[in-house]
């Protein structure tokens, strides 16, 4: 239902310094404005947003951006100079964790797409969520499957677009934490279908402005959680 997740926004205290971290130690390049910043990293516009508009973006977001494996290891040594990444061997594949300016645990792993820029997309977002089973509901109603569940922790991994995990309240690896009010885009083939799966279920559904002169008119809704979904035609 749901085919590419097409932008995130993270909520930052202060742009200029926020921005200013993301150039400098992740190499991303894009555009600012009074309030945000923009950066394209593979399908995903990776936002900066000081608070200012509804929805903000998200807080203390854990979100996991996917590196070649032949770029990993000098990923680990640049932000090594500067910090102290934690470091996980999933066995299928590597991450290191760095935590920005704003708290958001940035995850550079190879578990996720392959291709030539040094980092290739976002493969996997974190939500912090009142109620596993609900949220579970929820998302499986978007297309999400349920791949894994925790042993130990209250979570649940699920496959769509990105991995997209469901936390109920606890510090993961490196202390990430699931994201708090987090504002997420969806391109899909049919975004009154993706509405109507879950009107049901959501606090809010509103129709917004494209802003970005595609055309069409995306939908917007706000799950149980607090958590903004944007669905606009591929």
């Amino acid at each position: 239902m749901l085919s590419t997740l097409s932008a995130l926004a993270l909520e930052v205290h202060h742009l200029d310094r926020a921005a200013d971290w993301y150039e400098t130690h992740l190499g991303l390049d894009g555009d600012r404005s009074e309030h945000e910043a923009r950066y394209q990293v593979g399908e995903t516009t990776l936002v900066l947003r000081e608070p200012s508009t509804v929805p903000r973006g998200g807080l203390h977001v854990h979100y996991a951006l996917s590196t070649p494996e032949d770029r990993y290891e000098d990923w680990l040594a640049d932000l090594a100079e500067q910090f102290d990444p934690v470091e996980f061997d999933f066995g299928s594949a590597r991450s290191l964790y760095v935590d920005d300016p704003d708290g958001h645990c940035v995850e550079i792993g190879t578990g996720g797409s392959d291709g030539d820029d040094p980092l290739t997309g976002v493969f996997e977002v974190a939500l912090e969520v009142e109620d596993l089973a609900r949220a579970e509901a929820f998302y499986g109603d978007l297309g999400f499957e349920v791949v894994d569940r925790g042993d130990g922790r209250e979570r649940t991994r699920l496959s769509g677009p990105m991995a997209l995990e469901l936390w109920e309240p606890q510090r993961g690896i490196a202390d990430a934490r699931g994201a708090v009010h987090a504002d997420l885009r969806f391109a899909t083939p049919d975004p009154e279908a993706a509405v109507e799966a879950v009107a049901e279920r959501a606090c809010r559904v509103e129709t917004v402005e494209s802003g970005d002169g595609a055309g069409g008119e995306p939908h917007r809704v706000r799950d149980p959680d607090g958590h903004y979904l944007t669905f606009h035609a591929e």
